[in-house]
C-alpha cells in the first residue's frame, strides 16, 4: 500500500497528502500492462470517502510503474452541459475552475458574467442590470417563477464581488452561486427544451 497519496476533496477544496485506508489491484491476465490499482481513502478535513486509481505505466528510463493516482470518486460537484452555447460554457468553465482554485470572488464575478451573457443570448438589451434582465426572462416564460425567486435572493453578489474591494466571498457563497448559474442554464437549454418538444409531438397534452 502506498504510503501517502495526494488528494483533493471537492466538497471542502482541501488538497493534502493522505494515507489510503484500502487498495485494490484489478489485473487484465491476458495482458500485463492492462492494471489499474484503486485506493480507498478520506479527506483530513471533513471525512468525505475519496477513491483515487492509478494505471499502470512506463516512466522515461521505461520502467514499468504505477501513474500518479487522479480522484474518480465523488466526480466534480459541479458540471457544464455540451449543449450550452461555448462562449457561455466558456464562462461558466472558468467559474468553476476558479472555485476549484478557492478563488471564490472571482468565481462570484465570471458568474455574473455567465448570467449577464445568458441574457444576452435570449435577446435581453444589455445596457439592462442583470436583475431587470432575469425579471424580464421570467416574464418572457424562459425561466420559471422558482428560478426568478433564487435569483432575486442572490441578485448583489455579483455586484458586490464585482464593485466593493472589501467584500470576500466564501465557498459556501460561490457554492450557492454556481448552483444557481448551472441551474438557470439547465433548465433554459435542457430541461425546457425537452418539455418544449414533448408539448410539440404531444399537442393533446
Amino acid at each position: 500500500m502506498a504510503e501517502n497519496i495526494l488528494i483533493e476533496c471537492p466538497d471542502c477544496n482541501v488538497i493534502a497528502h493522505v494515507e489510503p485506508i484500502g487498495d485494490y489491484n484489478n489485473e487484465n491476465p491476458y495482458d500485463w500492462m492492462d492494471a489499474e490499482k484503486y485506493y480507498f481513502t478520506k479527506c483530513p478535513t471533513c471525512a468525505q470517502p475519496i477513491v483515487m486509481q492509478s494505471d499502470r505505466t512506463v516512466d522515461h528510463e521505461d520502467e514499468v510503474i504505477w501513474g500518479n493516482p487522479f480522484r474518480i470518486y465523488p466526480s466534480s460537484k459541479f458540471h457544464v452541459n455540451p449543449i450550452i452555447p461555448e462562449d457561455i460554457r466558456n464562462a461558466l468553465t472558468e467559474s468553476i475552475q476558479c472555485y476549484g482554485a478557492s478563488l471564490y470572488t472571482p468565481a462570484v464575478i465570471m458568474c455574473r458574467r455567465t448570467l449577464e451573457g445568458f441574457c444576452q443570448s435570449m435577446g435581453v438589451n444589455k445596457k439592462l442590470p442583470l436583475v431587470k434582465s432575469l425579471a424580464k426572462l421570467k416574464d418572457d416564460g424562459v425561466i420559471n417563477e422558482q428560478l426568478y425567486q433564487w435569483a432575486t435572493l442572490l441578485r448583489d453578489s455579483g455586484n458586490e464581488a464585482a464593485h466593493n474591494i472589501k467584500s470576500n466571498f466564501t465557498l459556501d457563497d460561490a457554492k450557492d452561486i454556481l448552483d444557481f448559474t448551472i441551474a438557470i442554464l439547465d433548465f433554459t437549454y435542457s430541461f425546457k427544451d425537452k418539455f418544449d418538444k414533448f408539448l410539440a409531438r404531444n399537442p393533446q397534452v
